[in-house]
């Protein structure tokens, strides 16, 4: 019996062999490079394994008819495109984050880092402010992590500008700019 790895990059899989024979029996996972008197591995990777068992005093080795034992991980979402469109002012609360991405099952995502998650790629009505970009499946497996997000605000807009050219041979230019904001 087995069980696969329960995250992404978790090695927490496990085989259970369960042989009858005479004798103290003992057990391997690697087709007979390595044996351990308990019928149960644990903290097991993703991978192929080739189960043995034989007598403790190296007799009458058996493969297991189920060879291979085929332990499969989880595989991560990857994000692929991070778009936003600021607000427009500091004091507007509409800002939009869309973050697509792609898994192999349904996902679930986050602009908090993590703290909450929606089934929703869309985030809507965001004030300025930083955006830890998150995404995991929606059974809470394999999180990953994408780059924050910053949405500004327009605090300021230019009017008018003008400038005033500094006579020969003298440091008297100037700059004039007007702004609201």
């Amino acid at each position: 019996a087995s069980t696969n790895p329960t995250d992404c990059g978790i090695n927490d899989g496990t085989i259970t062999v369960t042989a009858t024979g005479t004798g103290v029996l003992e057990y391997s996972i690697d087709g007979g490079l390595n044996f351990q008197a308990s019928n149960t591995f644990t903290g097991l990777m993703a991978g192929t394994y080739n189960v043995s068992i034989r007598n403790n005093d190296g007799t009458c080795q058996v493969v297991s008819p189920s060879n291979p034992i085929i332990l499969t991980a989880l595989s991560a979402p990857i994000i692929t495109n991070v778009t936003s469109i600021n607000p427009t002012s500091c004091s507007a609360n509409n800002g939009l984050i869309t973050i697509t991405a792609t898994g192999s099952m349904a996902l679930a995502y986050s602009i908090d880092g993590g703290a909450t998650w929606q089934n929703s790629n869309t985030f809507s009505g965001l004030p300025c402010g930083i955006y830890p970009i998150s995404v995991r499946h929606t059974d809470g497996t394999c999180q990953v992590n994408g780059t924050d997000v910053t949405l500004f605000g327009s605090a300021l807009a230019i009017i008018q500008g003008y400038t005033t050219d500094a006579t020969c041979g003298q440091n008297n230019g100037g700059l004039s700019v007007y702004a609201s904001g």
